[in-house]
């Protein structure tokens, strides 16, 4: 008889440690899902912009704030009968100095080709939000 008894405290040890492992396993996963609810939400840019402007050119300071990824930015110059685009994929669109993300320091610096009217307005946006908007005034 004792050998039948060593054999079923052996299976209940087992099961014992199944039974706390599956317990550690759902622990985990309700603590995940509920941190989960805890993390900050994405939130827009917030950056100080200075513009420069002359005749043809639009240059953009990064004065202070967030820092935004190069390819999300795109440039819209425009008035109430034309507006035009740029992005880094564009001759136009210079990035100084050179690098993936438009922070403290950095400009950018729009070649329209064409004289300005006066009556432009330039946005610095993102997919998600508007950065900055000016006017150009000659």
């Amino acid at each position: 008889m004792t050998g039948k008894y060593e054999r079923e405290a052996g299976v209940s040890e087992v099961v014992g440690e199944m039974l706390m492992i599956g317990l550690a396993i759902l622990l985990i996963a309700v603590f995940s899902s509920v941190l989960g609810n805890f993390l900050p939400a994405a939130h827009d840019p917030s950056v100080t912009i200075l513009m420069t402007h002359d005749r043809e050119n639009v240059t953009l300071w990064h004065k202070g704030g967030d820092w935004v990824k190069i390819e999300d930015l795109t440039v819209v110059i425009g008035n109430d009968t034309s507006r035009r685009s740029y992005t880094q994929q564009n001759a136009r669109f210079l990035m100084v100095p050179k690098k993936t993300a438009f922070d403290l320091g950095s400009n950018i610096t729009i070649t329209t080709g064409t004289y300005f009217a006066g009556d432009e307005t330039v946005s610095l946006v993102t997919p998600r939000a508007k950065i900055f908007s000016g006017t150009v005034h000659v």
